[in-house]
């Protein structure tokens, strides 16, 4: 099947120019016709609202923008300041629901109704609404608070340019629009060592089950950290999306929402994506899946437009390296001897390699295709033929498969500390019936110990701190990776994500 529309040669470098764009170019496969308000609210929130605001709409039409609220501060990891402000925003859509309440209750021609009453119903007369009982009634629930990222999408825009060009590459080589290389802008904004509350992780945001279809994730390398080889994984996923879907708005949406999801609504509602987001109820098919696509278009229109927006940038100039093929293991030091080729460099080049490697074994393991800055492969090889292999407790298979030999002091526990694990794990892949009958010199196998993601149905009377304890696991990564704010608060047959 054709996935590619062409109407104008794009040069790769062109999906950075400055100059007039118009989605209209690209609409024979990316349709912007109905989506209009849509892409008009996230340029704004790409481009004019910044961190510290957030604004208040409605969740269905996005031109109903009730309030915008100010912080002195931007969170970037406070977490006093973060817990502040989303008290503070909750307090809002109390008072905004209140303001509904009462606009209901008096009559929109009411003596009683106020200034805060009065605009409310101005901006829903100004866009063709009667404000209703029973339509303000439905506005109060659909109250959403959106942040601003102005400086993440003009960061985002910089970082780009260090894999933009070999990205376009790679679309092109699997036949594919090359606009879907500016997909990262809404999924991770360029961020190369990104990951998500919910695990996903690298610029195409894969999450484990998905990433390990395409690409390496064990102990030591995550290849969805990889902006090439997680490029080609997405290219392809992405294909096999339009195949199956057969327009790019759905398959744009199923990356997001996942395929099996969007033919459920393309089976039920046809091929039209305004008619899905419409119609198609889903307690999966939320606020982020009905505007994923909205989000991309403008996010393709402001990358092409960007000094309409944020002025002169310095894009990142492309990254240019040479790959090195580890046929043995080697301590990190090896490659650090080499002139100007510091660790913190082999980490900027070589996001999929873990922070286990730099940060406690020190070993890149034997398989490894390691980059380094452009002109330097041959001085790394060289110095390689001379270098012995790194040796240590540890031991790396070609496949990614490792092993740990134990070391006199050693107790299951301090060994899955060490490798992210749990104790019950290393003794069901080792077969350890005891956990305190471990011995010096023991081979264990440890990269199939970390057990992945699994999920799981809330039953009759379970808590948090039950389900916590079954998987061996705790209520704050719970928490954290099902993003609950309240630890008491889950519900029958609600689905959570074991970290």
């Amino acid at each position: 099947m054709l996935r590619r529309f062409w109407l104008f040669l794009l040069l790769p470098a062109s999906l950075l120019a400055a100059g007039s764009f118009s989605l209209s170019q690209t609409s024979n496969f990316f349709p912007s016709k109905g989506f209009e308000d849509k892409i008009e609210f996230w340029k704004s929130i790409f481009t004019r609202y910044g961190e510290r605001e957030v604004v208040f709409h409605d969740q269905d039409d996005l031109r109903l923008i009730y309030e915008v609220v100010r912080f002195d501060k931007a969170i970037r990891g406070d977490q006093a300041e973060s817990r502040r402000q989303k008290q503070r925003l909750k307090k809002k859509i109390r008072e905004l629901q209140q303001v509904f309440n009462e606009i209901r209750r008096y009559g929109v021609n009411s003596a009683k109704l106020n200034k805060e009453h009065r605009k409310i119903i101005q901006l829903l007369e100004s866009h063709g609404y009667v404000p209703s009982s029973s339509l303000l009634g439905k506005l109060r629930g659909n109250i959403h608070p959106q942040r601003g990222i102005k400086e993440k999408f003009r960061d985002s825009l910089i970082r780009s340019g260090q894999y933009l060009n070999k990205i376009v590459k790679i679309f092109q080589t699997h036949d594919l629009p090359e606009e879907l290389a500016l997909l990262p802008h809404v999924e991770s904004s360029f961020d190369y060592r990104a990951y998500s509350k919910r695990g996903a992780a690298g610029i195409w945001q894969f999450m484990y089950s998905t990433g390990r279809r395409f690409l390496r994730i064990n102990h030591y390398v995550d290849e969805r950290l990889d902006p090439l080889k997680s490029t080609e994984a997405a290219a392809r996923l992405l294909g096999e999306n339009y195949d199956v879907l057969g327009n790019w708005p759905l398959a744009v949406t199923a990356f997001n929402h996942g395929r099996n999801g969007m033919l459920r609504a393309k089976n039920r509602f046809g091929n039209d994506l305004l008619k899905i987001i419409e119609h198609y109820r889903s307690r999966a098919f939320g606020f982020a899946g009905k505007n994923f696509y909205a989000e991309f278009l403008a996010a393709i229109e402001v990358a092409r437009n960007y000094t309409e927006y944020f002025g002169p940038l310095e894009i990142a100039p492309p990254l240019r390296f040479d790959t090195v093929s580890l046929k043995k293991a080697y301590h990190v030091s090896h490659f650090t001897q080499i002139p100007e080729l510091t660790e913190s460099v082999l980490q900027a080049y070589n996001p999929q390699i873990k922070n286990y490697i730099w940060k406690r074994s020190k070993i890149v393991p034997v398989g490894v295709k390691l980059r380094v800055p452009e002109g330097s492969g041959q001085m790394v090889t060289a110095a390689l033929k001379k270098a012995p292999p790194a040796s240590g407790p540890v031991t790396v298979a070609a496949d990614g498969s490792a092993r740990y030999r134990v070391q006199y002091g050693d107790t299951l526990s301090s060994i899955a500390g060490r490798f992210g694990t749990s104790v019950g794990n290393l003794q069901r892949v080792n077969n350890i019936s005891n956990s305190n009958r471990i011995y010096p010199r023991q081979l264990l196998l440890v990269s199939g110990a970390s057990q992945r993601p699994a999920q799981y149905r809330v039953r009759s009377g379970d808590t948090l701190i039950r389900i916590a304890r079954q998987f061996d696991t705790s209520v704050r990564l719970l928490q954290r990776a099902n993003q609950i704010d309240n630890p008491h608060r889950i519900h029958l047959g609600q689905v959570l994500l074991i970290p």
